[in-house]
């Protein structure tokens, strides 16, 4: 039963002149939020919005921002309609259009026969067969920076996290170690991606593209940057030998034709893979220890787990897939703190979903941040469980689109067993030597960016084990 709203009789007004009028009726939701201090509370906490819009108004919401038109969606069949059933109706939404300039016309980005095209060419590299054998440099990398913390040192795990995945990523995309330009790559793309965040909690964003606002310019100036960077490594690979990278199998991938990728579409692909492998995963093993700190019992089962491993030899494909209990942590923290947060979608026609007809133009919201919180579907929602999924009862019972922290449809996320393993790896090489405490006792709080971040550095600290190997 939905709690009571008073601009429900305002939406049945409305609709009945709609209605009048021969214009489609719309769901319920709060008043239009054309002022500018209503839209920066709409924009400045858009997970209380969604939560909000979702508790008042049920699974299918409307609310318009400015020239915005967004219908919130929170159905799983209907979900499903968008991500599948009626996907030729929608393009990626006008905030992912904004990415467009980091990532070009890369897999994230791309619509239509290009984006087919790009991830028939993308898939093979990114099999469970082939990212197999990424998992002994993941293993190395995560020994690395677990033997370079100290007993007792208060350190900022999400700095830590961010740095690890991504000497995992220029390794595995790149075939190269390039300790000296990892810093340099990192802090291009934390200003970019800083810039998103910024334009996404701001009314700011409303404004075309073209004005140039100092954020735009520092954006701008990262982003020239980060090409130069990209494509020095882009040429000096393609001057090596062959190898087992992504790069290395994108140089040597072929459309349909026989035709190579022209050096354009290598950068957008290696860019948006080099986003995408790097700070999601590096949040969710983040997130996975600020949980641990606080659920004691789950981090005893964690380490109970880990205990069994063999001491000295990298971790395997087949370890991490007999390593259960660290799996399961991994879900439930991607249940309850979603890197990929929300996913939208923009109507290229007018369509039926549900008992809605949804304007051409209209921006769909689907937030895996309030149905994976959903007390329908997740007992205790709030709770960190991981137990809930070990027998896999659960997944089995969950509606399709309820639980989808790699997105749905034709374009889930390529890379999400990629992402598992190498989440897995991180948490099992630092869990069984180390746990963490919280160094501050303030409640973690987020920021909306493309990315669920954390608004500040995440201070823990180490405490190392006595049963840890070595």
């Amino acid at each position: 039963m939905l709690p009571a709203h008073p601009t429900r009789s305002l939406f049945k007004v409305e609709n009945m002149a709609r209605r009048a009028l021969g214009r489609p009726e719309r769901p319920p939701g709060p008043a239009a939020l054309l002022g500018p201090l209503t839209a920066m509370r709409f924009f400045g906490n858009q997970l209380t919005s969604l939560e909000r819009i979702h508790a008042n108004y049920g699974d299918v919401g409307y609310a318009r921002v400015a020239h915005m038109h967004f219908y919130v969606v929170h159905d799983p069949e209907l979900i499903g309609e968008v991500l599948l059933g009626q996907a030729d109706a929608f393009h990626k939404d006008d905030f992912i259009q904004l990415l467009k300039e980091v990532l070009g016309e890369g897999l994230l980005t791309s619509e239509d026969e290009a984006w087919r095209a790009h991830r028939k060419i993308a898939a093979p590299a990114l099999k469970r067969k082939q990212i197999a054998a990424y998992a002994a440099d993941m293993t190395r990398y995560a020994r690395e920076a677990s033997q370079a913390l100290e007993d007792g040192q208060v350190v900022d795990l999400w700095a830590i996290m961010m740095a690890l995945t991504l000497r995992i990523v220029v390794k595995t995309l790149f075939g190269q170690e390039m300790p000296d330009r990892v810093a340099e790559v990192g802090h291009a793309i934390d200003q970019a991606m800083e810039f998103f965040e910024r334009e996404m909690r701001s009314p700011w964003q409303l404004l075309p593209s073209q004005i140039p606002t100092a954020s735009r310019k520092r954006f701008q100036r990262a982003l020239a940057h980060l090409d130069r960077i990209i494509s020095e490594l882009i040429t000096e690979r393609r001057s090596a030998p062959e190898g087992d990278d992504l790069l290395s199998r994108l140089l040597q991938a072929r459309y349909e034709d026989g035709s190579p990728l022209p050096d354009r579409q290598l950068r957008d692909e290696a860019l948006t893979m080099f986003i995408a492998g790097h700070e999601t995963t590096a949040l969710a093993a983040t997130y996975v220890f600020d949980l641990l700190a606080q659920y004691p019992e789950a981090a005893r089962s964690l380490e109970r787990e880990l205990d069994a491993l063999p001491s000295a030899a990298a971790l395997t494909l087949e370890q991490v897939r007999a390593l259960p209990y660290t799996e399961a942590v991994i879900k439930e923290t991607l249940r309850l703190r979603p890197p990929a947060w929300v996913i939208g979608r923009e109507a290229i026609r007018e369509l039926k979903l549900g008992e809605w007809t949804i304007p051409k133009g209209s921006q769909i919201v689907m937030s895996q941040w309030v149905l994976h919180r959903d007390a329908r579907y997740f007992e205790d929602p709030l709770e960190f469980r991981p137990e809930r999924w070990l027998d896999g009862t659960l997944e089995k019972s969950l509606p399709r689109h309820v639980y989808f922290p790699f997105g749905g449809g034709a374009r889930v996320c390529i890379g999400n067993h990629f992402a598992m393993m190498e989440a897995i790896i991180m948490v099992a090489e630092l869990a069984r030597v180390w746990r963490f405490e919280r160094a501050d006792s303030a409640p973690m709080s987020f920021s909306t960016s493309i990315t669920l971040r954390p608004r500040g550095p995440v201070m823990m600290r180490a405490i190392r084990r006595a049963t840890a190997p070595g």
